[in-house]
């Protein structure tokens, strides 16, 4: 397992709960820092869990030959994109040698632990992208999994591009539950996130092992003292935000408000004839960055749309709520001189502009897949599990053909029954959350065994699949059991 942020504490709850679950199957786990170290020493042996920044050298490590990069399952120089503040402000040789160094770190601990599958909780750092990147170079199964958004629940993908699993397939109680979720969200569509849903009442939420202001400042000092090379000054300014949040906020809000005034659609019925909706994505995050770091800068794809779009159509830009009060005002202001771009007040409903536009393109927004539902034209430039029914992720070399055809073919309710039906297919009612995520339901003791049993089903799931695509029989049966009893540990 991949203990990233307060993952981690979720990930000491789910090996609880294994040891009845699934008390033959063999849990060691990666940490990146030590900040829940001593939580999982207290369910793990200390040779089963590595800590990253335990093993990193004190001083910073020298570039090397590559050549030992030859079998990388991925690309490492878009991998390091993925980080969002952890040594960006480095000079790019020493961001190359880091990641290598955590490359070797990682992969001789997998060795070692003989690891057959890896779970991660979020891939939203340079070394979850490498452990899938080794996972393809070894040889194992990654486990990524993927919030399945409006539609609710979750869903396992291969990588970080949400690809749904390959055992997915309409059967006919998927597609009536497809007709009724599509009925019930074209009369009321759901939000893009709902973790409560799966909340039992009543029920407790499990320890978060937060720690004290003056804890974390001792942690912080023990660690710089143990490896200052490690030290980034990014990440102790985000701490110092978080550590006093009223003048975050108070400066966030009158950024906001600043902000908020910079726009040219003010309402629904000024929006022109003819556009195309394209939703800012916050960024730096890793809903961008890890799947297409490409658009991190997302002035790239505003561009590419713009360029390839017909003449007579207008690019029609609204900001996420989220970052109303993060982005410069200079962002806004270049956006405001780009022929062909109109900034849309961000109140201005979405479902409204995606029901009016001519296409929705987004990098891996929700809008796309909402578009989808609604049986309006939708483009992805970035992995999302929706981009497989939208004719996969749109290369930049055929973005204005695929502008145009989206355009002249918008999906027919047939085709989105059936895609929602694969999509409930391979479901599971439950979420992966940071364990201290507001409201804490991610972090409650039926959503962990949830998620324990979803794992151990997809496991059995893709096992059942593969002995169907090597010729022998797929175990229906067996796996439809699964959903009533999780199975045993065994059988992995």
């Amino acid at each position: 397992m991949h203990g990233y942020g307060t993952y981690a504490i979720a990930h000491r709850h789910l090996l609880d709960e294994a040891r009845s679950m699934a008390p033959d199957v063999e849990w060691s786990i990666i940490l990146p820092t030590s900040h829940h170290l001593d939580v999982l020493r207290e369910v793990l042996p200390v040779e089963r869990i590595l800590c990253l920044e335990h093993e990193q050298s004190r001083a910073h490590p020298i570039l090397s030959n590559l050549s030992e990069l030859g079998g990388y399952g991925g690309n490492i120089h878009a991998d390091i994109e993925v980080e969002k503040k952890v040594f960006k402000h480095r000079p790019a040789e020493q961001q190359l040698a880091r990641a290598i160094e955590t490359y070797r770190i990682y992969k001789d601990f997998l060795t070692r632990m003989k690891a057959t599958h890896v779970l991660l909780g979020h891939v939203e750092t340079f070394d979850g992208k490498v452990l899938i990147s080794l996972a393809k170079e070894l040889g194992m199964a990654a486990i990524v999994p993927t919030d399945l958004r409006n539609i609710g629940g979750s869903t396992f993908s291969a990588d970080e591009q949400e690809r749904l699993p390959d055992y997915r397939k309409a059967r006919p109680e998927t597609l009536e539950q497809a007709r009724q979720f599509l009925a019930r969200f074209r009369s009321n569509p759901s939000p893009a996130s709902n973790p409560d849903q799966f909340a039992v009442p009543g029920e407790t939420p499990l320890p978060i092992y937060r720690k004290s202001f003056a804890q974390r400042v001792r942690g912080f000092v023990s660690r710089t003292l143990r490896n200052p090379s490690l030290f980034e000054p990014a990440l102790f300014k985000i701490s110092l935000q978080y550590a006093f949040p009223r003048i975050r906020e108070t400066v966030r809000g009158v950024r906001a408000l600043r902000n908020g005034r910079t726009f040219d659609l003010g309402s629904i019925e000024q929006v022109p004839n003819r556009f195309i909706y394209y939703p800012l994505q916050t960024t730096p995050e890793s809903s961008i960055n890890t799947p297409a770091p490409y658009f991190i800068d997302q002035l790239r794809a505003i561009d590419a749309i713009r360029f390839a779009m017909p003449s007579d159509c207008t690019l029609v830009v609204k900001e996420h709520r989220a970052s109303i009060g993060i982005r410069p005002l200079s962002f806004y202001r270049l956006l405001r001189r780009k022929a062909g771009v109109q900034i849309a007040h961000f109140s201005v409903p979405s479902l409204e502009l995606i029901q009016r536009a001519q296409l929705t393109v987004s990098v891996t927004g929700t809008a796309t897949l909402e578009a989808f539902l609604l049986g309006r034209p939708s483009l992805t430039l970035g992995g999302c599990f929706i981009a497989d029914y939208l004719g996969g992720v749109c290369p930049l070399g055929e973005i204005r053909e695929r502008i145009a055809q989206a355009i002249r073919h918008p999906p027919a309710d047939e085709v989105v029954v059936k895609a929602l039906a694969e999509v409930f297919s391979v479901r599971y009612e439950c979420i992966f959350r940071s364990a201290d995520e507001p409201g804490f339901y991610g972090n409650r003791p039926e959503n962990i065994r949830r998620m324990l049993s979803a794992v151990l089903e997809h496991i059995s799931r893709l096992d059942a699949f593969d002995e169907g695509i090597n010729g022998k029989p797929v175990r229906d049966a067996f796996v439809n059991s699964l959903r009533e009893k999780p199975p045993a540990a065994g059988s992995l």
